[in-house]
């Protein structure tokens, strides 16, 4: 019997079954609504999660971050929330197949409101792929899917900045990645809400080439103090750095 003949319960037309080169993990997508991101699986790597962590995935999408978490770390539970329906459906059968039910957990449900949908001062890491571009710029003739993914229609850097202060613990973590172009506004919100930003990982796709992706890590109720860190993914002939390939389990 084929693997999609045994996840057949779980695989709707037209989705498809990736595998995650992962200790047998698979991941169910729509290509015609909105795929993974590799700057999604970034984060999941780059983020510190501890052992016995209770995590937040905000805007998990098709839940590429939380069943990462999940699989690769010590986290004690991840919560995700995602306000569209088609995929936070994704998300949960996701969560299924790879038998995460008892440790991930996806709601549907808006960021702005996450507050009442989990807890207060609960959780000691958010993490969140937002929305890169503000309303009005980037693609048209895309989907409605594609565009909330993609720009801030749903929720804004600022919603999701309130939504995480709410439910951190102090001295909770909240790890954002983003374009470098709105690094200063991400370091400037966050401290108007009481997390300080700790780390920031300027990620180069080749050492030849600018910054084009940035991660930021901030404490809540956190003091000052700031390092700076370089990711470089690719070398020069395209292969992928030692650096990438110890952080992707590829070594």
């Amino acid at each position: 019997m084929s693997l999609i003949e045994n996840f057949k319960d779980y695989i709707k037309p037209y989705e498809r079954l990736d595998d995650l080169e992962l200790d047998g993990a698979y991941f169910i997508q729509n290509p015609e609504l909105y795929g993974f991101t590799s700057d999604a699986v970034l984060l999941a790597n780059v983020v510190k999660i501890k052992n016995n962590d209770l995590v937040c995935d905000f805007g998990t999408g098709s839940g590429i971050i939380a069943v990462l978490i999940a699989l690769k770390t010590k986290a004690r539970h991840i919560d995700g929330i995602e306000i569209q329906p088609a995929l936070a459906d994704i998300a949960k059968r996701n969560v299924i197949i790879n038998n995460l039910n008892d440790k991930v957990n996806i709601a549907e449900g808006d960021i702005k409101n996450a507050a009442d949908c989990f807890e207060r001062e609960k959780y000691d890491v958010v993490v969140c792929n937002p929305p890169y571009k503000r309303t009005g710029s980037g693609e048209k003739n895309i989907s409605e899917t594609i565009a909330v993914c993609r720009h801030e229609i749903k929720v804004t850097l600022n919603d999701i900045i309130n939504s995480a202060a709410k439910i951190l613990k102090f001295s909770g973590r909240l790890a954002l990645i983003s374009k470098t172009e709105r690094l200063a506004e991400i370091i400037y919100k966050i401290h108007e809400y009481n997390i300080e930003a700790k780390t920031v990982t300027l990620v180069k796709p080749k050492a030849s080439k600018s910054p084009d992706t940035v991660i930021v890590e901030g404490t809540k109720g956190g003091k000052s103090g700031l390092k700076i860190y370089e990711l470089i993914v690719y070398n020069e002939d395209g292969s992928m750095t030692d650096e990438a390939k110890k952080l992707y389990n590829k070594a």
